[in-house]
């Protein structure tokens, strides 16, 4: 449970203290600065924004910023980041009761979901923002996931300058390719794996969460269309099939950062044949089945962070995430608080 939080030069917080409760409402006018709170709470446990990017992070009028959250599970824990600007880059610090970690080992302590008004980019946003949502859950599942995650990254990266300078001629080497297709088939079988498990979990239980929201018997499949097979010794092979393709291009062109995730309603592709209430009704369902996967994966309630989101619901729709909110720690952003929620802890801002 998330008991309390400091910020120190954060966004629009020059220096400010909030306790939180197991329900908890952060009640403000617009621009007062109530996203920037659940914004900290998520850096501080994923050790990455939700929204913006890292170094917008740093009040404009400071070259740092610190977070202290207090998380306690057995004990409290007092977990400390710190992000310091030069003018060029970023460093960044994490420690847990003074004790300096890498950001794997603060991941997954505390599963965290976040609700926002435009999650229905889920449906109608291209590939990435769906792979990115995938990554975002299933790193707080598995350090197994995590650790290939960042290895295929770095070595991709590596790759991908290497494509860039033989496609512009800065260089007539291409031995090292086939150590970096080497290295990446272990990290991309890993990751097809863990994604295939999620997407099965999803199949299996969307249609039903769709369903309570809706009213509906509309049948819910997700399809993840891998641009690589996934046994380690066929991704190395195409890999190396790809590589005059990707000599020309100049960037790896295949690979878990290129695959698609399919949504279809009824066998149709949600992304262009639904209204508006299905399409906010499916990414509820989403959102409430990865809840459900968290809770399943880590034996831990996830705490939900819900931004400004139930102004944007129906009653139905708010009933449903409102009896999600009561089953664990939620801390909801508004303009005013709903009628139809009690027994929170009210903070104005």
């Amino acid at each position: 449970m998330i008991k309390s939080i400091k910020l120190n030069n954060f966004k629009s917080h020059p220096s400010l203290g909030v306790d939180f409760d197991n329900i908890t409402a952060i009640v403000g006018k617009n621009a007062t600065g109530k996203t920037n709170i659940l914004e900290a709470i998520y850096y501080s446990l994923i050790t990455k924004p939700f929204k913006s990017n890292r170094a917008s992070l740093i009040n404009y009028d400071s070259d740092f910023t610190k977070i202290n959250l207090i998380y306690e599970s057995e004990k409290e824990n007092d977990i400390e980041s710190r992000l310091k600007s030069n003018g060029r880059s970023l460093s960044s610090t994490i420690t847990i009761n003074g004790v300096k970690k890498r950001a794997s080992e603060v991941i997954g302590l505390q599963p965290i979901v976040v609700f926002v008004p435009d999650d229905s980019r889920l449906i109608t946003d291209g590939p990435q923002f769906r792979r990115n949502l995938i990554n975002s859950i299933i790193i707080q599942t598995s350090k197994d996931y995590l650790n290939a995650l960042n290895k295929f990254q770095k070595i991709l990266n590596q790759r991908n300058r290497l494509l860039y300078s033989l496609r512009n001629n800065l260089t007539s080497s291409k031995d090292q390719l086939f150590v970096y297709n080497l290295q990446l088939a272990e990290p991309i079988s890993t990751i097809y794996k863990y994604r295939d498990e999620f997407i099965s979990f999803l199949n299996n239980n969307l249609s039903e969460k769709y369903s309570s929201i809706s009213g509906s018997k509309d049948k819910v499949h997700v399809d993840y269309l891998n641009t690589l097979a996934k046994d380690k010794d066929d991704i190395l092979k195409m890999l190396e099939s790809n590589t005059v393709d990707d000599i020309r291009l100049g960037y790896t062109s295949k690979g878990p950062h290129k695959d698609e995730i399919l949504i279809s309603l009824n066998d149709f592709p949600s992304r262009d044949n639904l209204s508006r209430g299905e399409n906010r009704s499916l990414s509820l369902a989403i959102k409430l089945a990865e809840i459900e996967y968290l809770k399943i994966k880590t034996s831990t309630p996830p705490l939900l962070l819900l931004d400004d989101v139930l102004s944007e619901l129906d009653s139905d729709r708010q009933k449903h995430l409102i009896e999600q909110a009561e089953k664990q720690q939620t801390i909801i952003t508004s303009t005013e608080i709903d009628k139809s929620i009690s027994g929170y802890k009210l903070i104005n801002l």
